[in-house]
C-alpha cells in the first residue's frame, strides 16, 4: 500500500503559517469592502470597479492558502513510499554541526573559515560510508539542514548550499545546534534496545560561545553521545570581510566604527571536548584534520542492526509545486475577473 512521507518532516511546522496568513488576506478583504463603501454606493462601484461579492473574495483567499500550503508541503520533500523491507546496516548515527556565523567569513585560513570547515566535513562524508548522517547549521539560531538518513549525496548537497545566508539570527549560540544535534540523535538512533553508536561532529571558529556550554557538553556525555571539535582558523586576530573573495576593502565595524576583530581560542574548543569526553582537532592552513578524524571513526566497534525502510520512493513534491502555481494563478484571474459570481 502507498503512503505520504516526507524527507523533511520538521518543516511540517511551518504549516501553522497559515493561520496568520489567512488572518492577514481575510483582514485585507475587510479593508477593500470597506474602502470601495467609502468611494461610492455599491451600484456606482460595481460600474467603476467591477462586481464585487464575499462568496468571490473567499474564494480567492482560500485559493491563496491553499497555494501556500501546498508550497510548504513541496518545501518538505512528500515522497510516496511503498512496502517495507528489511535491511541490515551499521549501528552508527552521526550529526554534522556547521557554525555559519560572520565570524567564519574570516580569511586566516584559505579561502576562508567556513570553507575550511565546510570541506572538513564534506571529505569526512564523502569517506565514511557507514550508518546514518545528518546536518544542522547555526548562528545566533540552528536549523537541521537535513535529517539522519543513509543517503551520502543528500548530505554533501546540503553541505555545499551551507552559506552565511542560511542563518535567521547571527551571533553564535552552539547550545542550540548541540541540543538540536543530540536529540535528533537520541530520537533516531537504533532500533530495539541497542542504541548504536551516536556521534556529533562540530566544525566551528568557537567564537563568543559562552559559558552554558559545559553543561551542553556534560548532557552530552551523559547521553553516551560522543563530540569531536573540529577547530578552524588561527589565533592571530583576524577581521570579518563581508565582500567577495579577494575584496578586502569591505569589513565589518562597529558602533564606533572600529573593526571587528574575531580571534580563534583553541583553548576553550579543546575544553568543550574534553567537557564531553571527545576529541578535539585543529584544522589550521597548513594541516586538515579530516583524515585524522576518519582514523578515529575506523576504530568505533559497531554492530549491525536490522531496520525496516520504504521498498520504494518517489519523489512528489514538483506535483505540490504545480498546484501551488495553478491555485495561485486561479485566485489571480478570479480576482481580476470583473464578471463576478452570483451569491
Amino acid at each position: 500500500m502507498d503512503i505520504f512521507c516526507f524527507a523533511y518532516p520538521e518543516r511540517l511546522v511551518l504549516l501553522w503559517l497559515v493561520l496568520p496568513v489567512g488572518a492577514t488576506l481575510a483582514y485585507g478583504i475587510r479593508r477593500k469592502h470597506r474602502a470601495r463603501k467609502k468611494l461610492a454606493d455599491d451600484e456606482l462601484a460595481e460600474a467603476l470597479l467591477g462586481r464585487w461579492t464575499y462568496s468571490r473574495e473567499a474564494i480567492v483567499l482560500l485559493m491563496q492558502l491553499f497555494s501556500f500550503a501546498f508550497l510548504v508541503v513541496a518545501s518538505c520533500g512528500p515522497l510516496l513510499c511503498s512496502g517495507e523491507k528489511l535491511v541490515r546496516r551499521e549501528s552508527l548515527d552521526m550529526v554534522f554541526v556547521l557554525d555559519v556565523s560572520n565570524s567564519m567569513r574570516a580569511r586566516d585560513v584559505s579561502p576562508d573559515r567556513l570553507y575550511r570547515a565546510r570541506d572538513e566535513l564534506m571529505r569526512i562524508n564523502r569517506q565514511h560510508k557507514r550508518g546514518r548522517k545528518g546536518l544542522v547549521v547555526f548562528a545566533g539560531s540552528a536549523a537541521v539542514l537535513c535529517p539522519l538518513t543513509t543517503d551520502s549525496q543528500a548530505v554533501a548537497t546540503m553541505l555545499r548550499s551551507s552559506s552565511w545566508d542560511l542563518a535567521e539570527a547571527q551571533g553564535t549560540d552552539a547550545k542550540k545546534a548541540l541540543d538540536m544535534a543530540n536529540r535528533l540523535l537520541t530520537a533516531g538512533s537504533g532500533a530495539g534496545s541497542f542504541p548504536g553508536i551516536r556521534l556529533v561532529v562540530l566544525a566551528t571558529d568557537g567564537e563568543t560561545h559562552g559559558r552554558s556550554l559545559s553543561g551542553e557538553a556534560r548532557r552530552m556525555k551523559e547521553d553516551e553521545t560522543m563530540l569531536i571539535v573540529i577547530g578552524v582558523g588561527s589565533p592571530e586576530p583576524s577581521v570579518i570581510p563581508l565582500g567577495d573573495a579577494g575584496d578586502m576593502d569591505s569589513v565589518m565595524t562597529d558602533n564606533e566604527g572600529k573593526k571587528v576583530l574575531t580571534v580563534f581560542s583553541p583553548e576553550r574548543l579543546g575544553t568543550l571536548a574534553r567537557d564531553a569526553g571527545g576529541v578535539f582537532f585543529h584544522s589550521y592552513e597548513e594541516e586538515r584534520v579530516s583524515d585524522e578524524v576518519l582514523d578515529l571513526l575506523e576504530t568505533l566497534e559497531t554492530e549491525n542492526i536490522w531496520v525496516r525502510e520504504p521498498r520504494y520512493r518517489e519523489d512528489i513534491y514538483h506535483y505540490a509545486v504545480l498546484l501551488s502555481i495553478f491555485l495561485f494563478l486561479g485566485a489571480w484571474i478570479a480576482e481580476r475577473s470583473k464578471s463576478g459570481m452570483k451569491t
